[in-house]
């Protein structure tokens, strides 16, 4: 079943700490629309899981309607912290990058919220919402369910949060590309300059229940996918990719691995963003 058939008072159910929470999928003349520029548009709804006004941003290819469903192509974005939603096309470089890449670019609104179901804010189920955007901005714009046509990334938090994402949905993306992402993380013990304090108002204090969140430890879930691992030379997370990269290699699962110059900074992330659509464009036209 298509996204676009959906029924428009649908119900998903979905497993969140013991409770079920109730996602409707709205129909697309529910949701908001804003264009910010030419082919991106700012599509805002009622988050049914985190009960606030959420946005996400869509970066259409030309002559979007015309394409026809088994050729439209999806690539998600998730930004770091301290950005947000607009981060991206608001860099005018960036911004023709993505209108020029052929593919439907969702760019979501996680907050500062790590794109996890907090163990420490039991209200703060940002797994869950993305599952809930990605869903309805799906709808709204009629992309496919097949993940073959699905990839994912992000930059810092949304590099921790695109691996994680994809790690707990085994078969949804085919293409995995984090930029500068905390791969090797929530945890202690990392060399000095090379390691990033856990937040633990999201995390817990607990660092038997970091484990369950740490990329590193589900590695084996990206089995079948493509992956792409960018990082900077000088960048505090080199050595937490270094140790992502190590565990695809003992567990025999191809990527690339691309060491840039720079630190952990947004220069670096408009270096890899071609990397990322070139990496994103090459899987998805070959499925």
């Amino acid at each position: 079943m298509k996204y676009s058939i959906l029924v428009r008072l649908l119900v998903l159910g979905v497993m969140v700490t013991g409770r079920v929470i109730a996602i409707d999928v709205l129909s697309a003349s529910e949701l908001e629309t804003e264009e910010l520029f030419p082919r991106i548009e700012a599509v805002s709804f009622e988050s049914a899981s985190l009960k606030k006004t959420k946005r996400a941003v869509a970066v259409l290819p030309e002559e979007w309607r015309s394409i026809k469903l088994a050729d439209r192509r999806v690539l998600v974005i998730l930004h770091g912290r301290g950005r947000h939603e607009r981060s991206l096309v608001g860099d005018e470089a960036i911004r023709r990058q993505l209108l020029d890449s052929g593919l439907f670019v969702i760019l979501p609104d996680g907050d500062d919220g790590w794109y996890i179901n907090s163990p420490e804010r039991k209200q703060d189920v940002y797994e869950t919402y993305l599952e809930e955007v990605l869903a309805k901005v799906a709808n709204k714009y009629d992309l496919p369910e097949n993940g073959k046509q699905w990839a994912i990334a992000g930059w810092s938090m949304g590099g921790f949060g695109c691996v994680n994402f994809a790690e707990r949905h085994p078969g949804r993306f085919a293409a995995l590309s984090p930029i500068i992402g905390l791969l090797d993380f929530p945890r202690n013990g990392l060399p000095e300059g090379q390691s990033y304090k856990v937040p633990v108002e999201r995390f817990g204090s607990d660092e038997a229940e970091w484990a369950a969140f740490n990329p590193l430890n589900r590695a084996e879930q990206l089995k079948g996918m493509s992956v792409l691992i960018v990082t900077a030379d000088q960048a505090f997370d080199r050595t937490m990719n270094e140790h992502f990269r190590d565990r695809l290699t003992a567990l025999e699962i191809p990527h690339q691995y691309v060491e840039l110059k720079g630190g952990h900074t947004f220069p670096v992330v408009r270096a890899a963003i071609p990397l990322v659509l070139a990496h994103t464009q090459r899987v998805l036209t070959r499925n």
